[in-house]
């Protein structure tokens, strides 16, 4: 049987989904001071820039936020009249991953932009860079205990499900026993390549005020990191959650959900003044150090863009003369092309498998 507690429980994550989103639209509103009315993001303006073509730059780039709207509130619509709430888990993660992308393409085009009214010297390119020659490697920002636990008590789950589906007198459907579950792991698989993607982001640091850009820039990466596992964390709570929900009769079953949804909304609460605080003090140590530009490395006849196809360049991003093309020759792009093909194979395997 499919319990109503589980429409609830879908509906209610998704409403938490909005002020978190919301709050993120605000701080990304706010980048371009961040370092004063003397800057819009990296680069350094000309006085009297946000009285002028600034503040045309700037309405563009806040009006560019509102571009993830546009494919969210149509989808819930529909979502809602339906009656597919299943689906808003996938409208979430895709949302979330849409808003990411759309924020850094949007980003680059409006400080291309603000180039034009750069202050002349803080164009020049910094003479000296350093490259570290010692990979980051996953490894080094992974605790063992950890990610066994993780695989443990997900293990643990998924076979007392399979033993329940084989063994239940109410034969219930396997969407309702695995289609959840299988949506958790497969984005436990999603957050690990984004996890990779960051600690082996490159990151080229000039020889002046270096230790305030390596410093800026582990501590950012760290935060990433931690970010990241904890959500991991949550989504398997969730998994360990889930047998208990469809096994348990329907009055004890709607307890449970009640106890949990109250548990998650307390804990994302703190969870997210937590990372307002953390997100903050990093944003306060990349206003410390400040930008530098890099040398312009690519070829003359750079990258295509917005993908281009470079194995011979090891880069995920590579610097195109419209900005940052995705290198299709890197292993984690390809991983991540791969990834996002299997999960529309499993959105369409969820949405059309019997209930």
């Amino acid at each position: 049987m499919i319990l109503p507690t589980q429409d609830w429980f879908i509906i209610v994550l998704y409403a938490m989904f909005w002020p978190i989103r919301i709050n993120g639209c605000v701080r990304r509103g706010r980048q371009p001071l961040l370092r004063g009315r003397d800057w819009f993001f990296d680069v350094r303006v000309q006085d009297g820039f946000y009285e002028g073509p600034g503040r045309t730059i700037l309405r563009q780039y806040w009006l560019r936020m509102l571009i993830p709207f546009a494919a969210d509130v149509p989808w819930a619509i529909w979502i809602f009249e339906t009656g597919r709430l299943f689906q808003l888990n996938f409208l979430v993660v895709v949302v979330s991953a849409v808003i990411h992308v759309n924020h850094l393409l949007s980003k680059g085009i409006a400080e291309r932009q603000a180039q034009a009214y750069a202050v002349p010297e803080s164009t020049q390119p910094a003479a000296r860079i350093v490259l570290s020659l010692a990979p980051r490697r996953l490894r080094d920002y992974t605790t063992p205990r950890f990610e066994v636990a993780l695989a443990a008590v997900s293990l643990a789950s998924l076979a007392w499900l399979t033993h329940y589906y084989l063994t239940s007198p109410l034969h219930p459907g396997a969407r309702l026993v695995f289609g959840f579950p299988l949506y958790l792991l497969y984005t436990q698989v999603g957050l690990l390549i984004v996890k990779r993607a960051v600690i082996g982001w490159p990151s080229p640091v000039p020889l002046d005020h270096a230790d305030e850009h390596m410093h800026a820039a582990e501590e950012r990466r760290r935060y990433y990191v931690k970010f990241w596992d904890w959500w991991r964390a949550g989504s398997v709570s969730s998994l360990v959650i889930w047998p208990l929900l469809i096994a348990l009769p329907r009055p004890t079953a709607d307890r449970v959900m009640t106890a949990w949804l109250a548990a998650w909304i307390v804990l994302s609460v703190v969870a997210t003044v937590i990372v307002e605080i953390k997100r903050k003090r990093i944003a306060n140590l990349d206003a410390l150090a400040r930008p530098v530009a890099l040398p312009d490395l690519r070829a003359a006849d750079g990258p295509a863009w917005p993908v281009c196809y470079e194995p011979s360049a090891p880069a995920l991003m590579l610097r195109s003369a419209r900005g940052y093309s995705l290198n299709f020759g890197n292993g984690v792009a390809q991983t991540s092309a791969v990834y996002i093909a299997g999960f529309a194979l499993l959105i369409f395997a969820l949405t059309h498998m019997a209930p």
